[in-house]
């Protein structure tokens, strides 16, 4: 079993739609119809339908409280409806990801304790969840895709991807959620 397979399209149409905010105009029901792409992104974060995300061409983004999690996603997560352990499987979900497009990606070890990072995180989320494990599942998804929201992300998402492509492991035994 690939690691971190379910994860690489969803980025991908995301950073291109993402990437297309520069041109031309787009008609659709939203009443935004002769407005550009990016105008209709702003006004969408504006009124709270689409996260307000760093976009700035680095790969790290802004992390100023140094929590390991890009402070536009540690903003977002805030902001859900989701119960304390909830968000705190999601930030340790953001914090895995946003540790795999900062890998070393020639240092096996490190992609290997990212790989376990990463099934613990997935676990977590799904245990948070519970009954309804699936959202748990689909908020990783979500949570990956916020990440790897420009193009220069996503490419590295896929490179980190590449590198751990015929790697395998395990969902971890027991409650894998940090403290």
């Amino acid at each position: 079993m690939k690691r971190h397979s379910l994860f690489v399209l969803f980025p991908l149409a995301l950073a291109g739609w993402l990437s297309a905010c520069g041109g031309g105009t787009s008609p659709n029901n939203s009443g935004l119809q002769g407005t550009t792409l990016a105008e209709q992104i702003k006004a969408l974060e504006d009124s709270g339908q689409l996260p307000k995300l760093d976009r700035s061409r680095d790969i790290n983004g802004i992390d100023a409280d140094n929590n390991g999690i890009r402070d536009d996603i540690d903003v977002w997560i805030a902001a859900q409806p989701f119960s304390d352990a909830q968000k705190n499987a999601a930030r340790q979900s953001a914090r895995v990801r946003q540790a795999e497009l900062l890998a070393d990606l020639t240092d096996k070890s490190e992609l290997d304790r990212l790989g376990n990072l990463s099934m613990a995180s997935v676990k977590c989320l799904r245990l948070s969840f519970m009954p309804d494990y699936q959202k748990g599942y689909d908020l990783s998804g979500k949570i990956v895709a916020l990440t790897a929201n420009t193009k220069q992300r996503a490419k590295q998402y896929l490179a980190y991807n590449r590198a751990v492509s015929g790697s395998s492991g395990r969902l971890p035994e027991g409650n894998t959620c940090e403290p």
